[in-house]
């Protein structure tokens, strides 16, 4: 063998010898920390020093589910808690499952249906139009939605508030509900008295229905009305 030969092994030899007791060093007293995502995406092994935190990751992604959380021994894991073994951490899937979202505007501006993800809110809310009338939200089963989740598909309404005309009942006008609207009224009795309907609040009108008046409570809606089946107290 040349010296030249044997010189260029040596140096081989102690580079991996470096190399090895670099990696003692650096790994000594570390635990080994990886990540399963299920998916083809891989995410870089941590080396976490005994009582240090594991670094959260960036949230992987699937197409078809939703990432839910990272989890060991099939429990959420906590990442404010202290390293003190070597750990795998398992991504947790759930399978995305859709609604759809349709909207009423009650005026020739129409919104197309949007699908949004269940048990989530309605981000994003559209703005309906309608001419000589202001916007003021959206009607959910009669309430005005405010952000609550989303389980089944559902309908929104366009409320919109007049300021063109002279209306003869106004939104917040205290109305009392007589005749078949509120067959159930006498027969409730107080004493010394028998009751002739029931008080209500105007929540919302809806222009040009049917039932325009929307009448309601604390406890939120309790009917629909025309003008001619209400008197003011």
């Amino acid at each position: 063998m040349s010296k030249k030969r044997l010189i260029i092994m040596i140096l081989i030899i102690v580079v991996f010898l470096f190399l090895i007791g670099l990696s003692i060093y650096y790994y000594k007293d570390k635990y080994e920390i990886s990540f399963e995502t299920g998916t083809d995406e891989q995410i870089l092994t941590q080396y976490i020093k005994k009582g240090d935190l594991i670094k959260e990751p960036i949230k992987p992604e699937k197409e078809g589910y939703v990432f839910i959380e990272w989890q060991y021994n099939g429990k959420k894991y906590d990442f404010s808690s202290k390293v003190n073994k070597d750990m795998k951490l398992t991504a947790k899937w759930l399978k995305e499952k859709y609604v759809t979202v349709n909207y009423v505007t009650n005026s020739n501006y129409e919104i197309d249906p949007v699908k949004i993800l269940k048990e989530d809110p309605i981000d994003d809310l559209p703005v309906a139009y309608k001419d000589g009338y202001e916007f003021i939200g959206w009607s959910l089963y009669g309430n005005l939605y405010n952000g609550e989740i989303i389980n089944d598909d559902v309908t929104l309404i366009a409320l919109y508030k007049n300021d063109t005309k002279n209306d003869t009942y106004k939104i917040g006008d205290d109305v009392m509900i007589t005749g078949s609207y509120s067959v159930s009224a006498y027969s409730n009795d107080a004493i010394n008295k028998k009751a002739i309907g029931w008080n209500r609040k105007i929540l919302y009108i809806i222009e040009d229905a049917n039932y325009p008046y929307v009448i309601g409570n604390d406890y939120g809606v309790t009917g629909y009305f025309k003008a001619s089946s209400i008197e003011i107290n």
